[in-house]
């Protein structure tokens, strides 16, 4: 008998040891998964930079803007590229729609007496990436409200200025640009 109870003492052993190592396997699955999602967030951010520093920096310099202000607020209003708005219209600042009728129309989140509020709203739809960005352009360079921004002489100058001028109700809006900058070294784009 007491061989007997020996012999499933060696069973035990070896059944909580094989517990064990499957235990640990699907912690590091769990792992692995984790860190491939960091890195999937951590592309996507890094694509939309890569493939979109082209078309802000030479739209930028070709109408006297800071590149890094329009690279950034491209990634706050079309949530890096990935925003139904920016992927299926081409529209990467959320500009809206003045003609009624000829826009698309989409939730959005604004500020109204400091109190955040949805609201439904028409917006333009663009053909490219490159027209989006050549209309957001001209609408800070031609527009009497935006003014400041060409006078800016830094990045967080023209980002105040944009917010000031009334771009976005966020009152952060200003903040977040510059957030984004200095995040991703883009006002190394400035130079």
């Amino acid at each position: 008998m007491k061989a007997f109870k020996t012999g499933c003492g060696c069973i035990s052993i070896i059944a909580l040891f094989f517990i064990a190592l499957f235990a640990i396997s699907i912690f590091v699955n769990i792992l692995k998964t984790r860190d491939n999602e960091g890195l999937k967030n951590l592309n996507y951010r890094e694509e939309y930079l890569e493939s979109t520093k082209e078309v802000a920096t030479k739209t930028a310099k070709r109408y006297g803007l800071f590149p890094s202000v329009m690279l950034a607020q491209s990634v706050l209003e079309s949530n890096w590229g990935r925003s139904e708005l920016s992927k299926k219209y081409n529209n990467y600042f959320g500009i809206k729609e003045i003609k009624k009728g000829e826009g698309v129309v989409y939730e959005t989140e604004e500020y109204v007496d400091g109190e955040s509020g949805r609201y439904l709203e028409s917006f333009k739809k663009y053909s490219s990436k490159q027209e989006s960005f050549e209309h957001y352009a001209k609408l800070l360079t031609k527009a009497d409200r935006y003014k400041e921004v060409k006078k800016a002489t830094n990045y967080t100058e023209a980002a105040h200025s944009i917010m000031k001028a009334g771009y976005a109700t966020d009152p952060k809006y200003a903040n977040k640009i510059i957030s984004v900058i200095e995040k991703y070294n883009l006002q190394e784009l400035d130079n």
